[in-house]
């Protein structure tokens, strides 16, 4: 959140979905925040910030506060966290509230015990979709939360990740801009290394075999027009999705000779979806 926020200018009023990430930065009665925050349950945090977006607004339309002022308004939510706000944060996006919401996304429900989130990938293993004799982790594909958003006809959607700086503070900037349209959508990659059966030193590698393995591509939606940000096969840097899932203890098990075709059907699926967003890159009409 604060890379991210390095590139928004002015005041900004945040408000923090329950989760991992609130959790650890507001410890009562003290918080690592140093902008107007607000603490929200997760199931409607969109809908409570849309009311603050539309209060400012009315406030300015009645002369309370200089048309001048300028407030960024950003939501910010774990993937846990929306699986149960998402209604409301698509109905803000059908309104066309003035506002950013950013998904970060570490595949589960950290902050109650590592629960199965619907972002979660298939074959992960979590408290409640274990590796066993009767099943492989995670028995479903999942959900594209930036490509649901872009079906809304939202101005500007992006995805991030925490190892590229430069990437991240270029689209919040540009985030920052858009929201002046309407409703803004980030997701961004963070690594859990407790539920990702890992070692946080690793962080950075295992962000970037996330990104070269085109499990998480890297790109842009602005007003319908896709342009993906960052081409692992280009550069001659893209791996098979195995070379990333052998990395988290989560996900090891897939390389057993039981789960082959487990392997075989994520990675037929990250072709696909990879395949896609090239050919959504290359016509602006889809």
């Amino acid at each position: 959140l604060n890379q991210f926020l390095k590139g928004i200018e002015g005041f900004v009023t945040v408000l923090f979905h329950t989760g991992c990430g609130m959790v650890v930065t507001t410890g009562y009665p003290y918080t690592s925040h140093k902008v107007t925050y607000i603490h929200n349950l997760f199931q409607n945090g969109a809908a409570t910030l849309s009311g603050v977006v539309e209060m400012f607004e009315e406030r300015k339309k009645r002369g309370e506060i200089p048309k001048e002022e300028k407030i960024t308004f950003l939501m910010v939510t774990g993937d846990g966290g929306h699986d149960i706000g998402m209604g409301p944060s698509i109905g803000a996006a059908m309104r066309g509230h003035r506002m950013i919401i950013i998904e970060y996304d570490n595949q589960g429900y950290q902050n109650t015990g590592s629960q199965l989130s619907f972002t979660v990938p298939m074959g992960h293993s979590t408290s409640t979709s274990n590796y066993g004799p009767y099943q492989h982790g995670k028995s479903t594909h999942h959900k594209d939360t930036a490509q649901i958003f872009s079906a809304c006809n939202i101005p500007y959607v992006f995805t991030a990740a925490e190892n590229n700086h430069r990437d991240m503070i270029r689209k919040a900037a540009k985030a920052q801009k858009y929201a002046e349209e309407g409703l803004v959508f980030g997701k961004l990659i963070s690594m859990c290394p407790l539920a990702w059966r890992t070692e946080e030193r690793i962080s950075v590698p295992i962000i970037q075999a996330a990104v070269d393995s085109c499990f998480f591509p890297l790109y842009e939606i602005e007003r319908g027009i896709t342009t993906i940000n960052y081409d692992p096969e280009e550069k001659g840097k893209k791996i098979p999705v195995a070379d990333w899932l052998k990395q988290m203890g989560k996900t090891r098990h897939l390389l057993k000779t039981e789960c082959k075709p487990d392997l075989e059907t994520i990675q037929t699926e990250v072709d696909r979806r990879w395949a896609r967003l090239k050919e959504m890159h290359k016509n602006p009409l889809l």
